[in-house]
């Protein structure tokens, strides 16, 4: 059996990049527990609802880790540009209230 890999931040902004295409993402992910959790930012998001974004994200994920993306990513949250310049409240998503809807 193959060794897994341990997923780093910087491993994850490269797997939803690549797979998603996106443009000019900027991602704000920590780790909590084992997990990876965070914001992602791209202009690619434009006109997609929230359940579209998270279906593209984790279609990506799934593609790319298979069956153990789920215990090796938590929530991840995705914004436009505009979106994620409306507030100046730019906390870490574990550090939000938001809930997913």
């Amino acid at each position: 059996m193959a060794k897994k890999t341990r997923l780093t931040e910087a491993r994850l902004a490269e797997i939803l990049k690549r797979r998603l295409s996106l443009k000019d993402p900027e991602c704000h992910f920590e780790r909590v527990g084992g997990r990876i959790i965070g914001d992602i930012v791209s202009a690619s998001f434009k006109g997609k609802r929230d359940h579209e974004r998270q279906q593209l994200i984790w279609d990506a994920l799934d593609a790319e880790l298979g069956a153990e993306s789920a215990s090796r990513v938590g929530m991840l949250l995705a914004y436009t540009p505009d979106e994620w310049d409306v507030g100046s409240d730019r906390k870490p998503a574990a550090s939000r209230a938001k809930k997913a809807g």
